[in-house]
């Protein structure tokens, strides 16, 4: 009986980091494309801004942006993702950052653009638009 009690433990922890794990080192192209969550997030996010690049309108339904790595980030006590992408040939007159809840219904993001400026969508929590402003690692 122990030593079922010891697997079942086993078994729970390690699927537990493997959640965890998944929230990091992803791209954000990769997961948008396998995920209708992410896919629909991002799409009601940036729907009908005009006040953000055409390459983040386009994001979810183009390519021609250069992702990197995600990396996890803990915000207000929870798990989150965070992405960061940049306009192809452009990344540093024009790139962004994306948070997303660890389930993927939830996302914040800061765009920034030489031409457009700095925007938030998603009215972010302060604790959300400090982990947006954070530098990359």
């Amino acid at each position: 009986m122990r030593f079922l009690i010891f697997i079942a433990t086993v078994v729970i922890f390690a699927t537990s980091a493997q959640a965890q794990d998944n929230l990091s080192g992803r791209f954000l192209f990769r997961v948008v494309e396998q995920s209708e969550v992410y896919a629909d997030t991002l799409s009601a996010l940036i729907k009908g801004r005009g006040d953000i690049p055409n390459w983040v309108r386009n994001m979810v339904s183009r390519g021609g942006y250069v992702a990197m790595g995600s990396s996890r980030e803990t915000v207000d006590g929870k798990p989150m993702e965070r992405f960061m992408a940049c306009q192809a040939g452009h990344c540093p007159d024009s790139q962004l950052h994306v948070l997303f809840s660890a389930d993927g219904k939830h996302a914040v993001m800061r765009v920034v653009d030489k031409d457009k400026g700095e925007v938030f969508l998603g009215d972010p929590s302060d604790a959300e638009k400090a982990a947006l402003i954070a530098p990359d690692d």
